[in-house]
């Protein structure tokens, strides 16, 4: 067993903008299924899922430039793209790759109160309609609102039903 992780190093690119000192926290969406009874004429319930709930992320950034802030006021209908890479190691010395990539909008910038001798940081929040996850290459999660894409990492689940509708 290769044991506990730690990060290494990150770096982000928000919109073009390359981060990597700046970058103090990252939470990536949580990916939480959305579930209904099913009973009908069983006498023991169960459930089934029903789709995912929303998506968010948030990120603090620290010293956050005016490049960086004017992804808040994009566009209607124009989205926020976010690269996360982060290596890891682990106690026997292996080396991990995780990247994460987020598309959606910029819902909220929330800036920290003023403090001399303190770093300006600002919280931004997004709403997430694409999150893909890997590490080593290997997809951990594939979600895609608009092209109805769910893949929890063994595989597309929406594959088939796309089919069925004459999608690709």
């Amino acid at each position: 067993m290769a044991g506990q992780r730690t990060r290494i190093s990150r770096m982000a690119i928000i919109n073009g903008e390359p981060l990597i000192k700046e970058l103090d926290e990252f939470t990536p969406p949580e990916v939480k299924k959305t579930m209904q009874e099913t009973r009908g004429g069983s006498f023991i319930p169960g459930e089934i899922m029903v789709g995912l709930e929303k998506m968010t992320a948030k990120y603090k950034i620290k010293g956050a430039n005016q490049a960086l802030l004017s992804a808040f006021g994009l566009a209607d209908g124009e989205m926020c793209q976010v690269n996360v890479n982060e290596s890891h190691q682990d106690e026997d010395g292996n080396h991990f790759a995780i990247k994460y990539s987020i598309t959606g909008e910029i819902t909220g910038v929330t800036e920290a109160a003023s403090k001399m001798g303190e770093l300006p940081d600002h919280e931004i929040e997004m709403t997430v309609s694409a999150y893909k996850k890997t590490e080593a290459g290997k997809t951990l999660y594939e979600i895609d609102r608009n092209a109805q894409i769910l893949n929890l990492g063994n595989g597309d689940l929406l594959a088939a039903h796309r089919r069925n509708v004459g999608l690709p």
